[in-house]
């Protein structure tokens, strides 16, 4: 029994650690916009606040609708997915600290929720999505890895040029280059 114990207790302080302190390798980033696309989705358009650039999510419509409610200030008559998780965590005595989206595998954007607890940190992976619309909910920092940034990132000249012509700015979504060759 007490081997058991131990294996349970160092399991558990694998996925817990120490609060982190400012990260080099992450960057702060805020809602600049949720534009409703065609087929059931939305543009979630997070932008790093020093230096403007525009990383582009695209999110289901539930998810996108949870973002602006929250972000306008709405309560609904009863608490939907992301209102119970925001009851169900500070009913537990924790907080959300800080929304990480961290990796692109796989043509998809991964992310990490950092919960306060007594001191500790616990991390879960999560979707980008459910993590910014909790974080709307908590005001919770979101941050993007600067890799990611750099990599799907769109500058404020990409936006303007992808405005003038919706064609490449579908095709950059969807990973494509010019030819419709993915990238």
């Amino acid at each position: 029994m007490r081997h058991l114990l131990s294996v349970a207790a160092a399991a558990l302080a694998a996925t817990i650690a120490p609060s982190p302190g400012a990260d080099p390798d992450f960057r702060a980033v805020e809602i600049a916009a949720v534009v409703p696309l065609e087929d059931e989705a939305a543009l979630l358009l997070l932008e790093a606040k020093d230096s403007g650039e525009v990383l582009p999510l695209v999110i289901g419509l539930f998810e996108a609708s949870a973002i602006e409610q929250a972000r306008l200030g709405s309560v609904p008559p009863r608490p939907l997915t992301h209102d119970l998780l925001a009851s169900a965590v500070a009913a537990l005595g924790a907080t959300v600290v800080r929304v990480d989206i961290d990796a692109f595998q796989d043509s998809v954007f991964r992310a990490k929720l950092r919960l306060s607890q007594s001191g500790r940190t616990v991390t879960l992976d999560a979707r980008p999505s459910d993590s910014v619309a909790l974080a709307t909910r908590t005001r919770a920092p979101i941050f993007a890895a600067r890799r990611i940034l750099a990599d799907q990132g769109l500058s404020r000249a990409d936006l303007e040029r992808m405005k003038k012509d919706p064609r490449e700015f579908q095709r950059r979504l969807r990973g494509e280059d010019a030819e419709g060759t993915r990238l």
